[in-house]
């Protein structure tokens, strides 16, 4: 809640804060009695306790009669992105990242942001950080490049592109020679280079970026830069039936593991 009141101050919009209360099964109305009530109470405490001292962002409390996540995905299915946080108890991965997170970044077609990293409001006043984007090239990456440009420069931070090459490589090259690992990185920059200068014009003016290419995996290498960034930026990616592969497995390790909030984006 914190971090989404401090984006809502940046973009200069409102807030909807939201409670879902549905259970996803036959109407117990015995169980529901003054439900609606104490759900609203907590979050409106919730709201009072995360907003900064002098705030003028405007926020609306809604109480919706359905499920956490389908309760977010109805009512913000044309908001300017879904801020969520990060929890979960299980052993399982994906369960350390909370069932409505995961589901919400599977679902939504507007950016969703998973919150974490500690408390936003025991760092405001500090500096801001770079954002950092994982760039491949792939469609939903080049709209999370644009996404992330718009953020860095909002926010007046460098933008670094993280664009990994490592797992590239063929397993009989593992210990390739010079001029193979040099062959391998140039092409990584040309590809890094073609990515930016298919979004160049949509680029903020004079916003600082900083090209990394890096011999590693992507997942790694976003990691990396996750601990001197505020934001991580991805795009979503695979068609597959579970949530990692909805997401595409780097977004989903990005979400399980980066200390800092991570955006992911899907091309609308």
């Amino acid at each position: 809640m914190c971090w989404a009141f401090d984006e809502a101050e940046r973009h200069g919009c409102g807030l909807r804060a939201v409670v879902g209360i549905g259970h996803g099964g036959p109407p117990r109305p015995e169980a529901a009695d003054g439900l609606a009530e104490r759900a609203a109470h907590a979050l409106h405490e919730t709201v009072t306790a995360s907003a900064p001292a002098g705030s003028s962002v405007h926020v609306a409390e809604e109480v919706v009669d359905q499920p956490g996540a389908e309760a977010l995905l109805t009512v913000g299915h044309n908001a300017r992105m879904i801020v969520v946080g990060a929890r979960g108890r299980g052993l399982l991965h994906r369960l350390r990242v909370g069932s409505v997170s995961a589901s919400v970044a599977v679902h939504s077609p507007a950016p969703v942001v998973i919150a974490r990293g500690g408390d936003p409001a025991q760092t405001r006043g500090r500096p801001s950080r770079a954002v950092a984007v994982g760039v491949d090239g792939s469609p939903n990456s080049l709209a999370a490049l644009g996404w992330a440009a718009e953020e860095a420069d909002r926010r007046g931070v460098a933008l670094i592109l993280v664009h990994a090459w490592l797992a590239a490589i063929p397993l009989p090259f593992a210990e390739a020679p010079g001029e193979i690992t040099q062959a391998l990185e140039e092409q990584a920059r040309a590809a890094l280079d073609e990515a930016v200068a298919a979004v160049h014009d949509a680029l903020p003016a004079g916003l600082e970026l900083r090209r990394r290419v890096v011999p590693d995996s992507p997942t790694q290498a976003l990691l990396a830069a996750g601990r001197e960034c505020d934001l991580v930026v991805v795009g979503a990616r695979g068609h597959g039936g579970f949530a990692e592969l909805l997401l595409g497995s780097v977004s989903h390790q990005c979400m399980i593991h980066c200390p800092t909030p991570v955006a992911i984006i899907r091309r609308r």
